[in-house]
């Protein structure tokens, strides 16, 4: 287990968190055209999503020097920014954060298609925005290791077809 001062962000670590609606997301997904784009609908309320989020994060240390791009979008009512950002500044998360424009309620699993109306929710998106894999978790917890090894088995081919 990590020490508490292990687990803080270096003084350096810049947290962004920026709203988001469907349209918007779309278009930061295509900003990361040539790379494959992760995608973590979370919110700081779900458990399954808390326990899943350090697992996200992971995954953009280990794999964002080879095209991994992670995009996290909280699901928490647009009132809880300070929250969410504290969440995030507390996890060291530098990743593209976002927080939903739509709050907590079926709006933005409508909006996002999300069609299991869960959180957490997870896709991987190809190097043309193309989405490739979706863990749905039906509320509840999404095995890391089969994102870590849809991940890895993306870098894999897109290495090999080089």
């Amino acid at each position: 287990m990590m020490s508490a001062c292990a687990s803080r962000p270096p003084p350096s670590a810049e947290i962004s968190l920026s709203s988001i609606d469907a349209a918007g997301l779309r278009q930061a997904i295509a900003a990361h055209r040539g790379q494959f784009v992760l995608v973590d609908f979370w919110a700081t309320w779900c458990g399954p999503c808390v326990e899943l989020f350090p697992h996200t994060l992971e995954l953009q240390r280990r794999f964002g020097d080879r095209g991994l791009s992670v995009v996290t979008v909280s699901l928490d009512d647009p009132d809880h920014r300070a929250a969410v950002a504290k969440f995030l500044a507390d996890r060291g998360a530098t990743t593209e954060n976002f927080l939903s424009t739509y709050g907590v309620g079926p709006a933005a699993f409508t909006e996002f298609g999300i069609d299991d109306g869960a959180v957490p929710h997870v896709r991987l998106y190809d190097r043309q925005g193309k989405l490739v894999k979706t863990f749905a978790s039906g509320g509840k917890t999404i095995d890391p290791k089969a994102v870590q090894q849809a991940v890895e088995a993306m870098l894999k081919e897109a290495a090999a077809g080089s």
